[in-house]
């Protein structure tokens, strides 16, 4: 039994190590995972973001061509296109496509604003894997070291 702990005593430090470089490598690669899921979490923030954006330019493009149809239509029928109830259809049209151009655009802030926080749980959860393998490495290898001592 003696000559066997010459020979199993410096493979279990070897197999110790060998397992923590595989925590280390396993924690550097829950970083990765982490860092990737950061990116799409932006990527989706900015792509919703676009979508918003549309909408409002959307909604002034309705705006400009219910103006129009408001203008024409009240020029044809020989009225004042800017005074009387033409004005006030306009004024009314002009609150809610600006309402909803604004709203497009708080949509699109708060996508951002969402996605940059998505982002940042993701990096602050890839960090944490990364130290926690270290740690785990850190605590197999030294349980090695003090079990190797003990022979």
């Amino acid at each position: 039994m003696a000559a066997v702990a010459p020979i199993a005593a410096p493979l279990m430090l070897a197999s110790s190590a060998i397992s923590a470089y595989g925590q280390m490598r396993a924690g550097q690669a829950q970083r990765r995972m982490y860092e990737q899921q950061a990116a799409q979490a932006k990527l989706r923030g900015r792509a919703e973001a676009i979508a918003y954006k549309q909408k409002g330019a959307d909604a002034l493009r309705n705006l400009n061509e219910v103006l129009s149809t408001i203008i024409s239509r009240a020029a044809v029928g020989v009225g004042d296109p800017t005074s009387g109830s033409a004005a006030t259809i306009q004024k009314a049209s002009m609150g809610e496509g600006v309402r909803e151009f604004n709203i497009a655009a708080d949509n699109a802030a708060m996508a951002l604003g969402q996605a940059s926080e998505q982002a940042g749980i993701y990096k602050q959860a890839g960090q944490t894997a990364q130290l926690n393998s270290y740690v785990q490495a850190a605590g197999t290898f030294g349980q090695a070291v003090y079990k190797y001592g003990q022979l």
